[in-house]
C-alpha cells in the first residue's frame, strides 16, 4: 500500500514534491470526471453534487491565490536575472507574457468561483424523492 499523502500546508516543501502535488491534483480531476459520470455509482442525490460543488469552489477560490504566487517568482526571478531561454530570447519577454496570462487565469478563477457557487445554492433545496432523510 503506498505511502499517506501529507497534505499539510505548512511542508514539508521541496520542488519535487510540489510538482508532484500538482500532478495529484489533475488526477483528482480525472477520478471526479469518472466518477461523476452517469451510472457511475460515484454520485446518487443532490447532496452529494452540493458537497462537490461546494469543495471545487473552495478550491477555485484557493487557486486565485497561487496564480498570483506562480507569477510572483517568475517575476523575481526575471527581476534577479536568473532566468535564460533556451532559444536565446530575453526571458523578460516569456515572463511578462505568463505573467499576463496568469492574471487572466485569476480573473476566470474568480468567474468560476462564483458560477460554483451559484450552482451550489440552486440546487441548495432538492431532494430525492422517497428518501428517508427528505
Amino acid at each position: 500500500m503506498p505511502d499517506p499523502i501529507n497534505l499539510n500546508p505548512d511542508g514539508p516543501h521541496s520542488p519535487e514534491r510540489t510538482k508532484e502535488i500538482a500532478d495529484l491534483f489533475a488526477e483528482c480531476v480525472r477520478f471526479l470526471n469518472y466518477a461523476s459520470m452517469s451510472g457511475s455509482g460515484g454520485l446518487t442525490d443532490p447532496a452529494d453534487v452540493y458537497h462537490v460543488l461546494g469543495a471545487l469552489y473552495t478550491g477555485t477560490q484557493r487557486a486565485s491565490q497561487l496564480f498570483g504566487q506562480l507569477a510572483t517568482i517568475l517575476d523575481r526571478q526575471a527581476a534577479a536575472g536568473v532566468l535564460a531561454d533556451n532559444a536565446g530570447a530575453d526571458p523578460a519577454h516569456q515572463v511578462a507574457d505568463a505573467t499576463l496570462h496568469l492574471g487572466d487565469a485569476q480573473q476566470n478563477v474568480d468567474a468560476l468561483t462564483n458560477a460554483l457557487q451559484n450552482a451550489q445554492q440552486a440546487i441548495s433545496g432538492l431532494y430525492v424523492k422517497g428518501e428517508p432523510d427528505a
